[in-house]
């Protein structure tokens, strides 16, 4: 038998495929590598809103092209979460938390994402209140704003410090 070497790039391609077969199965029961194939970029959280008007209890990501398409997706939902100030030019996502039922839970998005083969990862923590909190109060449904680098994404996969895929978005920015 003879040893045929692999060429980087396509030991990085198949890096790149197994990776996004993690991401293609149910919502939030893969675990996906941060470390996988794929270059690191920075992304900025820009605004947090504690009621995003989510419609579900699960978390969700959407991506938006651009600045109109973020305020089309607020004004849909009533809510203002570009709020003043300048907006960089786009892409952007808006990770959900979805619909909590009471005060005391959030988000928090790192700086640090990974992009390969047009699908942008980002890592978010999901924070809820202390155990000890018995507060009800009315629901709540957390929301973060991030501008991504400039790109072409086909998706975006959000996966919580563990590597727990928490969600996904196919649409596609233009």
């Amino acid at each position: 038998m003879r040893f045929i070497p692999i060429p980087p790039f396509k030991v990085a391609s198949l890096l790149g495929c197994a990776w996004l077969a993690a991401c293609s199965g149910v919502p939030g029961t893969a675990r996906v590598p941060f470390d996988a194939a794929g270059d690191e970029v920075e992304v900025r959280e820009i605004r947090q809103l504690s009621a995003c008007a989510a419609t579900g209890t699960d978390a969700a990501v959407q991506l938006l092209a651009d600045e109109q398409a973020l305020r089309d997706w607020q004004q849909a939902r009533g809510i203002d979460l570009i709020g003043p100030g300048a907006l960089p030019p786009g892409p952007f996502a808006v990770v959900d938390h979805g619909t909590r039922p009471s005060a005391g839970y959030g988000l928090a998005v790192s700086r640090r994402a990974k992009v390969g083969y047009a699908t942008l990862t980002l890592v978010a923590s999901f924070l809820g209140p202390k155990t000890d909190d018995t507060s009800s109060g009315a629901p709540t449904s957390p929301c973060v704003l991030v501008a991504l680098p400039a790109g072409a994404y086909r998706r975006i996969v959000v996966i919580d410090p563990s590597g727990r895929r928490r969600a996904m978005s196919q649409a596609a920015a233009s």
